[in-house]
Order: C-alpha cells, then sequence, then structure tokens
C-alpha cells in the first residue's frame, strides 16, 4: 500500500478560506476533508505540503506529523487538501496506478508517484516532464467555498438526540429529529427557549443562546451562538452570541459577529448566485448561499451582507458589504474611502485580546502565521 502525502498548493480552490488554516482542515459534509480521507482510503498520512506560513501551525496542532519534510518517499499517494472526498473521486484515487494523476481544470487531484521530495507538491509542468500520464478527474473533484457550504445537506449518521457528558440543558428546549439527528458534545450548554433541528452538530462546551438552530448545521466547539442559523458550519471559537441570520454560510474560527448582523442568501430573482473566483465570475448553480467569514474577521452590529459574498481573514466589515471584501481591512462603504488597511500589530493585538477571553494565549506560530497572512495578501488590498 502506497504512503499517504495530504499537500496544498498557493491560491487553491479554497482560498480565501484556506489562507490562514490547512485546506484539508476544513469542514465537508459534518467532518474535516482530511476525516474523510483517512476513513475513504483507510491510510493516514505520513507527511503534509503546507505553504511554510502554515507549517508551525499544522505541527503544533499535529505534534507527530511531518510538514514539508525534506526527505523522499517511494511509492507514494499524493492528495490534494482540497479533494472532494465523494465515493466516486475517493474510488478514483484508491485505482490509480503508479505513474499516473488525476487532473482537474489544470491542478493536479491525485498522483500515484514513484519517487517524489515531501517538500514540495506535485505539479502537472513536472509531472509531464517525467512521463506521469494524465487521467481526467470526475466532475467537481476540487471543493470550492460554495461546495463546502452544498455539502451539509448531505445525510448525518444517527437517530435521535445524541449528548456528550456535561451537556446542561435548560428547558424548555425542543429538539426536532425529523430531518435527522442531533448531536451535542460534551460541555455543551443549551439555555432556555432554544430550538434545534436535525441534522445538526453541537461541538463540545459551546453555548447556544435561546437560538433557532435550523438543519444541516454545524456549530464547531467553545462557539457561542444566538439569533438564527441555518444550514451553515461555524468553526470553533466563534462568537454569534445575539439576534441575527447566519444562513447558507461558512465561518471560520475566532470570528466575532455582532449583534442584528444578518447574510442574505437568496436574490429577489430567485435565481442562481454567482461568485467572483479566482479572477473571473463563476455561476455555483445555488439558490441558497450565505457569506464567507474568514478567520479572524469581525462583522459589526447591524451589517447585511449580500449572497455570496467573501470577507477576508481579520477583516473588520461595517453597513452594506455589497462585494467580496479583501483580507487584513476596515470596510465601511458609508465612508468615502471605503477600504482602509488594517494596522498590523493592532491585528495581532486583537487576536491575542481575543483568545485572553477564552483563558488562552496566542502562540508564536499563531502570529507569525497572522503576520505572514499580512504579507503575502498585499496586493490584494492595493487593488481590491
Amino acid at each position: 500500500m502506497p504512503e499517504l502525502v495530504v499537500f496544498q498548493t498557493e491560491r487553491d480552490t479554497l482560498y480565501p478560506l484556506s489562507l490562514s488554516r490547512p485546506a484539508h482542515s476544513l469542514i465537508y459534509s459534518y467532518r474535516p476533508i482530511l476525516s474523510h480521507l483517512k476513513r475513504g482510503l483507510g491510510i493516514s498520512p505520513s507527511c503534509f505540503i503546507l505553504p511554510q506560513r502554515l507549517k508551525g501551525y499544522m505541527e503544533s496542532r499535529e505534534v507527530n506529523s511531518k510538514v514539508n519534510d525534506s526527505s523522499t518517499i517511494r511509492d507514494s499517494l499524493f492528495v490534494n487538501g482540497c479533494v472532494r472526498p465523494s465515493i466516486e473521486v475517493l474510488k478514483s484515487i484508491a485505482d490509480l496506478a503508479p505513474g499516473t494523476a488525476l487532473v482537474s481544470d489544470n491542478r493536479i487531484v491525485a498522483a500515484r508517484l514513484d519517487s517524489h521530495p515531501c517538500d514540495t507538491p506535485p505539479l502537472i509542468g513536472e509531472l509531464e516532464k517525467q512521463n506521469v500520464k494524465m487521467i481526467s478527474a470526475p466532475q467537481s473533484s476540487l471543493l470550492t467555498p460554495w461546495l463546502l457550504i452544498a455539502s451539509m445537506e448531505a445525510k448525518l449518521e444517527g437517530r435521535g438526540v445524541v449528548k456528550g457528558d456535561g451537556v446542561s440543558v435548560e428547558p424548555p428546549v425542543y429538539f426536532d429529529t425529523t430531518a435527522g439527528p442531533v448531536l451535542v458534545a460534551e460541555g455543551a450548554i443549551l439555555e432556555a427557549f432554544t430550538r434545534i433541528q436535525g441534522p445538526a452538530i453541537i461541538g463540545r462546551n459551546c453555548v447556544i443562546h435561546s437560538a433557532r438552530i435550523n438543519g444541516h448545521t454545524y456549530i464547531g466547539e467553545m462557539s457561542k451562538i444566538g439569533g438564527e442559523v441555518e444550514a451553515s458550519i461555524v468553526s470553533a471559537y466563534t462568537n454569534k452570541a445575539h439576534f441575527g441570520y447566519l444562513g447558507h454560510s461558512y465561518v471560520g474560527e475566532w470570528v466575532n459577529v455582532g449583534a442584528g448582523a444578518v447574510t442574505s442568501d437568496l436574490k429577489n430573482t430567485y435565481g442562481p448566485i454567482r461568485v467572483n473566483s479566482d479572477g473571473r465570475r463563476v455561476d455555483t448553480g445555488m439558490t441558497k448561499l450565505g457569506a464567507v467569514l474568514c478567520d479572524y474577521s469581525k462583522v459589526a452590529i447591524g451589517a447585511l451582507i449580500y449572497a455570496g459574498k467573501n470577507v477576508g481573514t481579520a477583516s473588520h466589515v461595517y453597513g452594506l458589504v455589497d462585494e467580496d471584501v479583501p483580507p487584513f481591512v476596515s470596510y465601511n462603504n458609508r465612508d468615502t474611502s471605503t477600504v482602509k488597511e488594517l494596522n498590523l500589530d493592532s491585528v495581532v493585538e486583537t487576536a491575542k485580546r481575543m483568545k485572553a477571553r477564552r483563558g488562552l494565549l496566542l502562540s508564536k506560530d499563531e502570529e507569525f502565521l497572522i503576520r505572514s497572512c499580512f504579507e503575502e495578501t498585499a496586493k490584494e488590498r492595493l487593488n481590491p
């Protein structure tokens, strides 16, 4: 059996979410992409190839993992961290013969290689020089942010309401498991007048403030949730503690959504929502699609975000957000100067304060990641 190597390239198909987070750690159908890979392929990665800014972050989270290792391994299966882990795609990867690669839109989905270093992602040009045979991958083999959101329409394993140890339920709380189970992890607190519709996952030590959680929703650990959330992925340590609507959206870690903030997820015409992706307009084919709020971003009270818009890493948004917002800016379309670059030291200090409120410290690796992301996205702020 070949060794598994998970790789990530710059500006991959899951950008901007993957700017500050390994692509394979993003949630797809209620679990991290990597979890689907391990289960579907039956093997765990022996090495990860990531952009250098993510190396320390990854090593601190996966203590025994090798990241950007300079060694070369033989008979290895390289898999893109943005891969769509469907049964069809995983079977195509598992069936790869040595010296062959799956390709989608000029990107490597997976490659079975006899010899390749574990510090450089496989690229089409260099593999063609090695006479590696290119095979067309199944359609939509690489994920995009909107496909992560769409994946939440899948069924969730289990039945009824499943509660972990130490879960506190303050009556009255109503669970609707007609369409799927509700899984509540250990230590979660569900305050009175909360309604949770399955399928849904409530993560470890979450606090649900008298909220309405509609189906097909994932809430990551240590998050605080109020208002209404529907068909969305909310990553760990995020605050949306007050009234407001979050629908068909992906929210990163350490995000704060202020009281009364609303994400639109439906056009007045009921037509498919188009997004900006890799410099072009793309029809997602989805009539319901909210926002992508990247790690450390902040949404002010009363902000209104149009359907299909991105808020970049660490950015602050105010008022009406009717366009994509680049990373590390303050966005307020009521000002004559709509986009203003944030002070980097202030961004770091804000992250430290937010973590301190949870009794945590911002690690050196996390600070390095924030500063690296800022430097690497400078051009985006010049031409927002």
